[in-house]
């Protein structure tokens, strides 16, 4: 039963190859609407300190709309469940959900930002980070005036902590967290294939 990773822990892979994608996606989509429903009629674990449950939910544009996973945005995390989906774009996610594409923006605990090659994700991020005040001196004469001498005056100019153009030119290793409560963070990546923290926990990949 889905509802027993609540009480003990577990990693459950649901993987299906790209060429077989179309043909059992429904069967993936119903995988994963049914845990999800059993998630909300199991009571959470009764042991304070029990990791929640975790779905990560990679390529998540290729399940389709699901309407349990729109409502898990605003409320799971009250049942002792996580959710982690990974978009491309940001018009991965308003083809899928159109207007409500922003519920799982405002209900994001942590929105992680990398790899952004087009206009309207990049646009959408330099948004969320907001403006910064640059400050700068200017100097003028009046060509008119008898009076010798400049004239000095301070300006206060507002200014995108990164622009649309800078987001899509970040580098590869560095990637944007915006945490619920929190300023923006630049953060490095980690390969998990070269950090000590997770040797011998993964296995090699064949080429």
């Amino acid at each position: 039963r889905f509802g027993d990773l609540k009480a003990n822990k577990a990693t459950v892979f649901l993987v299906l190859p790209p060429d077989r994608l179309a043909a059992y996606s429904r069967w993936l989509r119903l995988l994963v609407a049914q845990s999800l429903t059993e998630m909300a009629r199991t009571a959470p674990s009764p042991q304070p300190s029990a990791p929640p449950v975790l779905y990560l939910l990679d390529e998540f544009a290729a399940l389709g709309h699901l309407a349990p996973i729109e409502r898990a945005m605003g409320l799971m995390a009250g049942y002792g469940v996580q959710l982690w989906p990974i978009i491309q774009d940001i018009h991965q996610l308003r083809a899928t959900y159109g207007q409500r594409a922003g519920t799982f923006l405002s209900n994001a605990g942590v929105l992680q930002v990398f790899g952004v090659n087009d206009h309207d994700s990049a646009r959408l991020v330099s948004d969320l980070l907001g403006q910064e005040t640059v400050v700068f001196n200017t100097a003028a004469r009046a060509l008119d005036s008898e009076k010798s001498g400049l004239s000095f005056a301070e300006q206060h100019v507002g200014r995108p902590l990164l622009t649309p153009d800078e987001v899509r030119n970040m580098h590869a290793e560095t990637e944007l967290l915006f945490i619920a409560g929190q300023r923006p963070i630049v953060a490095t990546k980690l390969r998990y294939y070269s950090d000590p923290e997770f040797v011998g926990l993964f296995a090699k990949q064949e080429r």
